[in-house]
């Protein structure tokens, strides 16, 4: 009678409790802490390793994705060549989430083996998914994988922006049941790391795909990263479905000694995968990832061992911590441009000087930094961006023959006018204004920062900025319920609450601010109004062609225009506009109140044309310059105005803050 011998490799089983204990807890945090904002892929290997793809094919890295995540995705391939798919067996979160599920559906007699005849072509599918999910997030520098990925979707509990439901949906439902009736369905079919890493694991065919289209691009083919790709995935697929097994690669492997062996068939029963070890002396299956639950089963000392010796045994866990160590230590060291473009004549430019700036807190991301670009592309005389999100620094490239680096400096300012509470039924007839000059105040962000600061005084109704070094600003108070000491103080505090969604999340702050400061006299509460309001103005269709005399302007009350919430929406409203290709600019103003201007050539188009627009139900916003899509007009525009020509209206050229 064969004895039954119990056992449990309770370090595995530790290592994948531990990860998912760290996950519940980011995803339980903001529960007790709100400051707290759960980051589910801030460790993400297959995340780094797509951006990376992203990053040689288009320059750019993919939002969100850092030099941690692409090192550690670098190491998981070093780990699979070396020592085997450890990441699978100890790490992975939808690993060991299915593999404990497919004890379930063992206890209830509902597992079964996937059919022979059908698991190699199944086998074809998870690089199907990983060469779609390469090839769009490389084009597009955005995550796909975040599109469908059953457990980024589970960890958000199914409500993040960056997914899609009808993928991610499908998705988690198709690993959980599939799971349950098929051995580890997800991580074998469907998975695009597993194909990932079943492709070094047979290193060898893909370096050599490598070494040849470096050899041949070296020698002028000019052959896209894509088809060097999809070659690597085809190799890949083609090894996998025609061999089931690592031929060289990685170095320990399980081995069996046949002497010793009662084939008792303990290990066969263990194994996660559901590879027949007893059949084996040296385990090359392709499903193997060294999780060593084979070797803890055997009843019998030394028989399953790793490369035939017993001081192997602790290998895998040991390396993995050695591979976690290194990929977190080596990625301090690391950063990546997030993107990085040049244009204009910049290659025959002689004189190329580079200006660097860190703490540009909003440069966070691919978005972030392309919005930068698209506001420094216009400035003479710069002609390159290098953005580096981790770490919130640009490198700009200009001339200093055309421009000075302090005009550089000045094209890098968002200068500012922020209304922090309405002036609702004051006794006053007036407010102060302080100037001070604030270290530290750089870009939209330290702005909403310095909003949250000055808001904790009640005297405080308003700031704005302009440039200089420190950035000057203008407070406007209350001299009865506040004073230049207290703001001065308020502004130098160490941190701040900010409002994030529901929830609020405390903020560091470093800014400092010159010296005293300086009254700047009072101001009565009519002009505060005016100049406290925030301008929009915004030229497309080819504006700079038209002369003044050339043009007629539909000026209209837009009371909307003064209500923060909506201002977010004004892009939405000129790209609605653009669409008649006579309207040229959209431009917001305060006089009595406040007013919208939109600027037309009446030969291509009509008042009417234009109220129509305005009224719409949706507005049609242009994605890409063929790729559009609506959205409901956020605006209840009464378009009761009248016609100007330009000339009548004294507006500024430049862009207004």
């Amino acid at each position: 009678m064969k004895k039954k011998f119990k056992y449990t490799n309770i370090i595995r089983v530790a290592f994948q409790s531990i990860i998912l204990a760290l996950i519940g807890y980011v995803a339980l945090r903001p529960v007790f802490d709100k400051t707290y904002v759960s980051d589910f892929e801030a460790y993400c290997p297959f995340g780094g390793l797509s951006s990376l793809g992203s990053k040689l094919y288009k320059g750019t890295m993919s939002c969100n994705m850092s030099e941690t995540q692409v090192v550690l995705g670098i190491v998981l391939i070093a780990g699979v060549i070396i020592f085997g798919k450890l990441f699978c067996s100890y790490i992975c979160p939808i690993g060991s989430i299915t593999e404990w599920l497919g004890k379930i559906g063992d206890k209830f007699k509902l597992r079964r083996e996937m059919p022979k005849v059908v698991d190699r072509p199944l086998r074809a599918l998870k690089y199907i998914i990983l060469f779609a999910t390469l090839y769009i997030t490389m084009t597009s520098s955005e995550l796909f994988c975040k599109e469908f990925d059953p457990y980024f979707a589970s960890v958000n509990l199914f409500d993040n922006t960056d997914m899609v439901l009808y993928f991610a949906i499908p998705a988690f439902v198709i690993t959980i049941l599939g799971t349950i009736f098929f051995r580890l369905f997800w991580c074998k079919y469907l998975c695009p790391l597993g194909a990932l890493s079943n492709i070094f694991l047979n290193v060898i065919p893909a370096a050599a795909i490598i070494i040849l289209y470096v050899i041949v691009n070296a020698l002028g083919a000019g052959i896209s990263l894509m088809w060097l790709v999809l070659a690597i995935l085809l190799v890949g697929a083609v090894t996998e479905l025609g061999f089931l097994k690592s031929i060289f690669a990685p170095i320990p492997k399980i081995t069996r000694d046949e002497e010793t062996c009662t084939d008792c068939g303990l290990c066969d029963e263990k194994c996660p995968q559901g590879i027949k070890i007893s059949s084996y002396t040296k385990v090359n299956h392709t499903d193997c990832n060294l999780c060593s639950d084979c070797v803890y089963a055997c009843p019998l000392k030394n028989t399953i061992t790793i490369n035939n010796s017993k001081k192997w045994k602790y290998l895998a866990p040991i390396s993995v911590i050695v591979l976690v160590i290194v990929g977190l230590g080596a990625s301090k060291g690391v950063e990546f441009t997030t993107i990085s473009d040049k244009w204009g004549n910049y290659s025959s430019v002689d004189n190329i000087a580079v200006y660097e700036q860190a703490g540009l807190k909003n440069v966070k991301c691919y978005g972030s930094s392309k919005a930068l670009e698209s506001q420094l592309i216009n400035v003479d005389g710069i002609y390159g961006l290098d953005t580096y999100a981790a770490s919130h620094t640009v490198k700009i490239y200009y001339n200093p023959s055309e421009i000075s680096e302090t005009k550089v400096r000045r094209s890098l300012f968002t200068p500012i006018k922020q209304e922090i509470r309405k002036l609702k039924a004051v006794s006053i007839d007036s407010l102060a204004i302080f100037e001070v000059g604030v270290f530290g105040l750089f870009d939209l962000i330290d702005n909403n920062n310095l909003f949250y600061l000055l808001k904790e005084d009640a005297g405080i109704y308003g700031f704005e900025t302009h440039f200089g070094e420190p950035v000057k600003t203008d407070i406007f108070f209350d001299i009865n319920k506040t004073d230049a000491k207290k703001i001065i103080s308020l502004i130098e505090k160490k941190f701040t609450m900010v409002k994030k969604g529901e929830g609020e999340e405390k903020v560091e702050i470093d800014f400092k601010v010159e010296n005293e400061g300086i009254s700047k006299g009072s101001i009565g509460l009519n002009d505060y109004t005016k100049r406290i309001f925030r301008t929009y103005d915004k030229k497309f269709n080819d504006y700079k062609r038209y002369n003044a005399d050339q043009l007629n302007v539909f000026a209209f009350p837009m009371p909307e225009a003064g209500m923060p919430p909506l201002r977010r929406y004004f892009g939405s409203l000129a790209s609605h506009l653009s669409a008649d290709n006579g309207i040229v600019r959209l431009s917001t103003k305060y006089e009595d109140k406040p007013y919208g201007y939109i600027f037309f050539d009446p030969s291509q188009t009509s008042v009417d044309k234009i109220k129509s627009a305005l009224v719409k139900q949706n507005l049609t916003i242009f994605v890409t310059e063929t790729e559009k899509k609506d959205i409901p007009n956020p605006f209840h525009i009464k378009p009761e105005g009248k016609v100007l020509r330009a000339t009548e209206l004294n507006f500024e050229e430049d862009s207004f803050q």
